[in-house]
């Protein structure tokens, strides 16, 4: 029985040391918030390729406050085939923000919103062309 408890216990450190590596991508995601921002979440999205359609592959739920500041930023692991984008709707589902400029084709890597409503938003992360990728997207609070 104690050299269960034994075993036990170094499986259990061996996880937790594993699980508390730094992740490279999210270190320098951080670095490029900018100054004067306070880190909110990050999300991390690793997709495989997708096909054609046009539809955000990854999606999650964000609550914003009114008269906010925030910075969206997105970064892309070297290995990635696409570039990280993003989209923020509201609960009507209008578009309130992208990272992906149409006109000029170009992903730009940090966004600025300031909320003109409390709610809660949908937030949107795919890669150009729905090709394959991993990257992170942070939100901060612009102070």
């Amino acid at each position: 029985m104690k050299t269960y408890l034994i075993g036990f216990f170094f499986l259990t450190t061996f996880f937790l040391v594993l699980d508390g590596q730094p992740d490279p991508v999210l270190n320098k995601c951080i670095s490029n918030t900018g100054s004067g921002v306070k880190y909110l979440k990050d999300y991390r999205v690793q997709l495989g390729e997708g096909n054609s359609n046009s539809e955000f592959r990854f999606k999650a739920k964000l609550s914003l406050r009114k008269n906010t500041k925030y910075r969206f930023t997105m970064c892309t692991d070297d290995r990635s085939k696409g570039q990280l984008t993003f989209m923020l709707m509201n609960s009507e589902n209008k578009i309130i923000l992208s990272s992906l400029d149409q006109n000029k084709g170009i992903v730009n890597p940090n966004v600025d919103l300031t909320c003109r409503k409390s709610g809660i938003y949908q937030i949107y992360f795919d890669f150009t062309l729905n090709q394959s990728g991993s990257g992170t997207g942070i939100v901060s609070m612009v102070q």
